[in-house]
């Protein structure tokens, strides 16, 4: 009996082995799940979702049958039916078959640029949602989304649409207006500290209030379909009711889409006397109440 018992002990370690091999790659969970892969996600931070999600028995098995396939996990919002087991969850994964995909609108994008990773994203065809959605700017709330594969583009400006309403119903009873939401769409491309973001807006409230042009730089940038840094001849030279160095008041529409705190801003300016700002190389505002100190502070900058 004794020369037998290391021979049962091999095949009892072989059969749990096996079975566990058979339960990891052929047998399902019988959960359903969703799962959600960004960009970056390593394998194994993946396979040890998947466990805590109890779609998967062993995230060892999952990362070693991944690599030693040679396989990439795709980025993507993926349903997990409670009949797939772990073969059908890689290949699901690796093949990019995602129910949905994952956007990020920054605070700060154009209209043009939304369209432009939407269609990045393969949600729709360039232009798609420009043609839909000109008269939106300013009400594309920037988030993060999840759109099915099979959205149009009314569907996506829809839900933006939406999720603008509901961010802002409780701010001002709801009612932001047109120069508050114009304002808060410079405050956003010009303000990159948060507790400047108020007094920017009241320095151009403040200059509104006795008739001085804005003068705000994003608004040519706006109008020449570009956020790159403007030349010293496209104040003059830039052709546009959105030039606010030629023209009086606001610019037509919103320069791009604000987030929250740009929108609580303008709702709420810190009007100090502060008609100038000019930002340093980190992008904090340093602000003037005279021509002549605003003058002194670029000056300094250039030191």
């Amino acid at each position: 009996m004794k020369k037998y018992l290391p021979l049962g002990i091999i095949f009892i370690i072989l059969v749990a082995i096996l079975s566990l091999v058979w339960l990891s790659f052929f047998k399902s969970s019988g959960r359903t799940a969703t799962l959600e892969v960004k960009p970056g996600d390593g394998t194994m931070s993946i396979a040890k979702v998947l466990k805590t999600k109890k779609v998967i028995f062993s995230p060892f098995i999952f990362y070693s049958y991944v690599h030693a396939r040679h396989l990439i996990l795709q980025p993507g919002i993926y349903d997990l039916g409670s009949r797939l087991n772990l073969i059908q969850i890689v290949q699901k994964i690796a093949s990019g078959d995602s129910s949905e995909v994952a956007v990020t609108i920054p605070e700060g994008y154009r209209l043009t640029q939304i369209d432009a990773l939407l269609k990045e994203k393969n949600l729709i065809e360039s232009g798609d949602l420009i043609k839909i959605a000109s008269s939106d700017e300013g009400k594309l709330f920037p988030d993060t989304y999840r759109f099915k594969k099979d959205a149009t583009a009314e569907d996506i400006r829809k839900t933006m649409l939406d999720n603008f309403t509901k961010q802002t119903e409780n701010l001002h009873d709801g009612n932001v207006d047109r120069e508050v939401l114009i304002i808060a769409s410079i405050v956003e491309r010009e303000a990159k500290f948060d507790d400047d973001r108020a007094r920017i807006a009241g320095v151009y409230f403040s200059r509104l209030d006795i008739g001085m042009r804005l003068q705000a730089d994003p608004t040519i940038q706006y109008a020449k379909g570009s956020w790159l840094p403007i030349t010293l001849s496209d104040y003059q030279n830039v052709s546009s009711p959105y030039n606010t160095y030629l023209h009086d008041g606001l610019p037509p529409t919103p320069i791009c889409n604000p987030g929250i705190k740009s929108v609580q801003a303008a709702l709420s300016p810190v009007k100090d006397g502060s008609l100038y700002f000019v930002s340093d190389s980190a992008g904090k505002a340093i602000f003037a109440k005279t021509l002549p100190e605003h003058n002194s502070n670029v000056r300094n900058l250039r030191k």
